[in-house]
C-alpha cells in the first residue's frame, strides 16, 4: 500500500509517497507528480522511513522531582498533574511554545488554549523566533504582509539569482534543484557568503565577506543600481525613494571593499551582474537573519529587491514555520493579522487579556516564567547561552509534547506523546505560503494523541471546554479560514480534498526602509581572536534530533569537530585530529580539530547538529533588539589545545 502525504522537514513542503507494510512505514519514495519537488525530493525526506520507529515516546509520563525517573501514567492522571501545577499561576508566569513541525490545526488550538485557559499572550514559536523573525517583521513593515510575496517557481523566470547568507544546496536541496535547472537554462547565480559552502562552490560568482558586513555590500549594490539608472519608474515612485538615495549614496566600492574584506574586482563583477539583470531574484537565509543586525540586513536586501523590481525567493526553516506564525504563534497572536480583539472575543466566546505577551527570550532568560508548555521542540539544544538556560529550566515546571526522545526531556516534568506530522491529518503552510493537506499515513505508535486533541481534553480541567468543541481537524481548519483574513482566500474543502491553496500573498503597499551599516557586532580581542560561524550539514535537519537516527544520514560528514584555517592551526600548535577546547564569553565546548583550507583565517566553523557537542553553549545572549532573534553567526571565540 502507498499513501501520498507531506514531508516532515523543511519549509519547501514537498509531497512524498510512503510505502506501508503491516500498517507501518517501510519506505519513502518520490512523488513524481508533486509540483513543489518536481519528483526530486532530498535525501533527508527519502530517509524518513528510517526514523519513524526509533526512540519513540509512547505513553504519558510525569515526575515531580527532575532527578528521578519518569512514571508512566494515564492521560487523565497526566492532565490532573498539569492542572494542579499551573492552575494558580498568573498568565505572565506561563509560556507556550508551538511548533513549526506540527499542523496548522494543532498550532491554532494550542495558542487558543493559552489565551483562553491560562489567559496569557506568552506564546512564541521556537523556529519563528530563532530563525526568520527578522524576515517576517521586515516583510510586514515593507510590504504589509507576514509572508513571501513570491513563489519558488519564480526562480525559473530570473536571469540572475543572488544568494546571500544561505546555502540551499545543503539546507534546501529541492530549492537548489530549481536553481540548478534555471542555471542550465541560462540563469546566472551569484553568492555572498562568510564561509564557502556547497552553493557558493557551484555559483557563477562567489564573494566571501567578513561576517556581519553584508549590509554594507547590499547598500553599495543598491547605490550602484540607482546611480546607473538600472531601475524602473515604478521603483522610483515607491514611498521613501528619496531617503533611500540619500542614505546609500556614500556606499561606494572604495568604502565597502576594505570593510567587507573583498577585492574591488570582485565588487565590480557583482555590481555589473546586478545592474545588468533584467529579471533579478534574491535569496537569503539565516546567515543574514541570525545577527544582531538581522532586521537591518533584511530591510536592506528588500530595498535592493524593490529597486530592481525583483523577486524574493527565500525559504523558511521548518515545514510549517510559516503556518505556526499565521496561526497566532507569537505574543501578538492573531490580532496582528488584522483581527480586532473584540471580534476575536465574540468568535471565541470569551474575554481575552490585553496584557502584552512575552517572547521566549524574555520568558526564558530575562524574566523567567514558572511553567512552560513546549510542543515538538528541543530548546535545551537550540537556544543560546545554554548554561544559563539549563539552570532556568531546572527551576521550571516543563510540559513537553513530542513524538521522539530528545535532549530537553531531562528538564521536563511531563512528557505527552504526540503523533509525527504524517501520523495525523491536517494542513501545513510552506515557505511560499502554499497551503497543503497532510494525509494520515499510519497510526501513531503507542498511546499518542494529536496536539489539538490534547488541548481540547485539557480544556475541561480549566472549565473552558465550550471553546474547544471540535469534532476533527477539518472543523478546526474551517474556523481558521473563516477567522484569519490571510486565509480567507483558502477553500477548506478543496485543501482537504487534496488541492493546494494559497494564503495571502499580495502586498497591500510597498515602501523603502533605508538603513545604515553600523559596523560589525563582534570584537576580536587577544583573548578571543577568532569569529565562530555556525553552519548546517546536508545530511541533517535542524539539530539532528531525527536525522541522526537514520543510518544513511549518520554516515555524513563529521559534525562534532571544530574547523579552522591551516595557518591559524599552525600558530596555535594544533594539528588535524587534536582535541581542542573552544571558549566564548559564556561557555566552552570540547571538540576535535579539523584543519580546512576552505576556512578563512580568523574564522572558526562548527556544525549545529550534535547533542554531544552542544555548540550553542558558546552563543551568548545577544539578539536583535526589535525581534529578539539571537546572533548565532558571528561569535568571538578562542581555540586551545585540550
Amino acid at each position: 500500500m502507498e499513501v501520498l502525504s507531506s514531508c516532515i522537514y523543511c519549509g519547501i513542503g514537498c509531497r512524498l509517497k510512503y510505502a506501508l507494510e503491516g500498517g507501518r512505514i517501510s519506505k519513502t519514495l518520490p512523488d513524481r507528480s508533486d509540483d513543489v519537488s518536481e519528483g526530486s525530493p532530498c535525501i533527508k525526506g527519502l530517509t524518513i522511513s528510517d526514523v519513524v520507529g526509533e526512540r519513540r515516546l509512547t505513553r504519558p509520563m510525569i515526575r515531580e522531582d527532575k532527578d528521578r525517573d519518569f512514571e508512566e501514567v494515564t492521560w487523565e492522571r497526566a492532565y490532573r498533574f498539569i492542572y494542579e501545577h499551573v492552575k494558580d499561576l498568573d498568565g505572565r508566569e506561563v509560556l507556550f511554545i508551538p511548533s513549526g513541525k506540527t499542523s496548522n490545526e494543532s498550532s491554532y488550538v494550542m495558542q487558543k488554549f493559552a489565551r483562553i485557559a491560562l489567559r496569557t499572550n506568552n506564546v512564541d514559536g521556537c523556529c519563528s523566533r530563532l530563525c526568520h523573525a527578522n524576515t517576517v517583521r521586515a516583510l510586514r513593515d515593507i510590504f504589509g504582509i507576514d509572508g513571501s510575496p513570491s513563489r519558488f517557481d519564480d526562480i525559473y523566470t530570473r536571469d540572475l539569482v543572488l544568494v546571500i547568507g544561505s546555502n540551499p544546496a545543503s539546507n534546501h536541496p529541492v530549492l537548489y534543484n530549481k536553481i540548478a535547472k534555471a542555471k542550465r537554462r541560462g540563469t546566472k547565480v551569484a553568492c555572498i557568503v562568510s564561509t564557502p559552502n556547497e552553493t557558493s562552490a557551484t555559483s557563477d560568482l562567489s564573494i566571501q565577506v567578513q561576517p556581519d558586513t553584508e549590509l554594507a555590500l547590499i547598500n553599495a549594490l543598491t547605490n550602484s543600481v540607482i546611480k546607473r539608472g538600472s531601475l524602473s519608474e515604478r521603483a522610483i515612485n515607491v514611498n521613501g525613494f528619496g531617503q533611500l538615495v540619500s542614505m546609500v549614496s556614500d556606499y561606494t566600492c572604495d568604502r565597502v571593499c576594505p570593510e567587507c574584506g573583498i577585492d574591488p574586482k570582485q565588487f565590480r563583477a557583482l555590481e555589473e551582474a546586478v545592474c545588468a539583470s533584467k529579471a533579478f531574484g534574491l535569496m537569503h537565509g539565516m546567515g543574514l537573519t541570525q545577527s544582531k543586525n538581522g532586521i537591518q540586513n533584511v530591510y536592506a536586501l528588500l530595498n535592493l529587491v524593490i529597486v530592481k523590481d525583483g523577486k524574493m525567493l527565500s525559504n523558511r526553516g521548518e515545514i510549517n514555520v510559516q503556518g505556526v506564525g499565521d496561526m497566532g504563534g507569537s505574543p501578538s497572536g492573531i490580532i496582528s493579522s488584522f483581527v480586532m480583539k473584540g471580534e476575536l472575543e465574540r468568535r471565541w466566546g470569551t474575554e481575552l487579556t490585553s496584557e502584552i505577551g512575552l517572547n521566549m527570550i524574555q520568558a526564558l532568560y530575562l524574566s523567567p516564567v514558572k511553567a512552560v508548555f513546549a510542543c515538538d521542540t528541543n530548546i535545551a539544544v537550540s537556544l543560546p547561552d545554554l548554561n544559563r538556560l539549563h539552570e532556568n529550566l531546572r527551576r521550571t515546571f516543563y510540559v513537553l509534547l513530542h513524538h521522539h526522545e530528545n535532549y530537553t526531556m531531562r528538564f521536563a516534568n511531563v512528557l505527552l506523546p504526540i503523533p509525527m506530522l504524517i501520523e495525523g491529518s491536517g494542513t501545513i503552510t510552506n515557505g511560499e505560503r502554499r497551503v497543503r493537506y497532510v494525509r494520515k499515513v499510519a497510526e501513531p505508535i503507542g498511546d499518542a494523541k494529536p496536539v489539538w486533541t490534547i488541548f481540547k481534553e485539557l480544556s475541561k480541567y480549566f472549565g473552558v471546554e465550550r471553546c474547544f468543541d471540535y469534532r476533527d481537524e477539518r472543523q478546526v481548519f474551517g474556523e481558521i479560514c473563516e477567522l484569519l483574513p490571510t486565509y480567507r482566500s483558502v477553500d477548506a474543502d478543496e485543501v482537504y480534498g487534496g488541492s493546494d491553496g494559497w494564503a495571502l500573498k499580495d502586498p497591500p503597499f510597498t515602501k523603502y526602509i533605508p538603513v545604515h551599516y553600523e559596523g560589525r557586532e563582534y570584537a576580536r580581542t587577544s583573548s578571543r581572536p577568532y569569529v565562530l560561524v555556525t553552519v548546517r550539514s546536508p545530511s541533517h535537519f535542524l539539530h539532528g534530533e531525527l536525522t541522526s537516527l537514520s543510518p544513511s544520514l549518520r554516515r555524513g560528514r563529521d559534525v562534532e569537530s571544530c574547523y579552522m584555517n591551516p595557518d591559524d592551526a599552525k600558530e596555535k600548535g594544533i594539528s588535524d585530529g587534536d582535541a581542542v577546547t573552544v571558549l566564548s564569553t559564556c561557555g566552552s565546548v570540547s571538540a576535535e580539530a579539523r584543519v580546512d583550507p576552505r576556512v578563512n583565517r580568523g574564522l572558526i566553523k562548527m556544525y549545529i547538529h550534535s547533542e554531544k557537542l552542544l555548540v550553542n553553549r558558546l552563543v551568548p545572549l545577544d539578539y536583535t533588539s526589535v525581534t529578539f532573534t539571537p546572533n548565532y553567526k558571528s561569535i568571538s571565540v578562542d581555540v586551545k589545545r585540550a
